[in-house]
């Protein structure tokens, strides 16, 4: 497990090159009370971890991204390093936006100029927020290099529907990484107010597209379908045919069938030595950390992982 003595650890993505698996993860020191930085370690087995320091921090007074950094995803695309990450401003903190940043290493990172590169179009997506948070939802990016184009999933909330249902996948999409298009939000199953950290991986010809939420987001309408079931907040997954949907739930969609010991929340996965592991960010505080990896394993009906199994 990796931890930080003196640290909080929060939302952790990863980037593999060859046998070295890099976690890029949100970090602050236990005596700071908000403003969260993003934090670099390499691993060879994804268990023992070693710190390289700090990829992130936020920007000088009055940026985009001043008072706080937040999730985002690393691609590779034509022999530079991207990551996309959230920004806070300090003037409208409950603004979410996604900037870029770009290295040649994967240990120094430069922010783009034109930053912040997205943010929520009132074309297809809420602005103010109708749901139990009243934020301009448009953060945690998933960057996926299609070849001609790269898309980018985001947490946001449509403007059309039942209001317990508008949590949705927002879209953008660039081919140069500068310059990004919002799109509609792809067709999913709709179940949930909020659908943080998205991701879409392609298993097996499938696609599988990746979130958590947390119980109490979860729509009536979907929790009734299951009247005896115990939801907690989780990790979840649908299955589509192609990167543009649509993805669908099958069962209650939760990837890990039961509740680990302690708060386990904003799941990535990683493909390492030629197979898929999920890792995600375990307790609070002084005691939060990424967590050792679970073996994954992809099907027709989602993702699925036991708590407790091993490497």
């Amino acid at each position: 497990m990796l931890q930080i003595c003196g640290h909080r650890i929060g939302d952790a993505w990863y980037y593999t090159e060859g046998a070295i698996a890099h976690a890029f993860f949100l970090s602050m020191p236990l005596d700071r009370t908000t403003g969260w930085d993003i934090g670099h370690a390499v691993s060879a087995n994804l268990v023992e971890w070693e710190i390289c320091g700090l990829a992130l921090q936020p920007g000088t007074p009055g940026s985009w991204d001043d008072k706080s950094l937040a999730t985002g995803s690393v691609i590779r695309r034509s022999g530079t390093y991207w990551m996309a990450y959230t920004g806070h401003k300090w003037e409208d903190f409950f603004v979410q936006r996604v900037g870029l940043a770009f290295s040649d290493d994967l240990d120094t990172w430069e922010k783009l100029p034109e930053n912040p590169t997205s943010q929520a179009d009132p074309a297809f997506y809420e602005i103010q927020s109708t749901g139990q948070r009243c934020l301009t939802h448009w953060r945690d990016p998933f960057i996926f290099d299609t070849g001609d184009r790269v898309l980018q999933y985001v947490c946001a909330r449509r403007t059309v529907g039942d209001e317990t249902l508008r949590g949705s996948i927002g879209l953008a999409q660039s081919s140069d990484m500068v310059n990004w298009e919002t799109l509609p939000p792809p067709p999913h199953d709709r179940m949930t107010e909020e659908m943080e950290v998205p991701q879409v991986y392609r298993i097996g010809g499938r696609y599988y597209l990746m979130f958590s939420t947390h119980d109490f987001w979860l729509a009536p309408s979907f929790k009734n379908r299951f009247p005896s079931h115990p939801f907690r907040s989780t990790d979840y997954a649908m299955v589509g045919e192609s990167p543009m949907g649509p993805f669908h739930i099958h069962g209650t969609g939760e990837i890990i069938a039961d509740a680990p010991p302690h708060r386990f929340y904003g799941s990535q996965l990683i493909e390492f030595n030629g197979r898929w592991f999920l890792l995600g960010t375990a307790g609070r505080d002084e005691g939060s950390g990424i967590s050792d990896p679970l073996p994954v394993t992809a099907d027709e009906t989602g993702l699925h992982a036991a708590w407790g199994s091993s490497v």
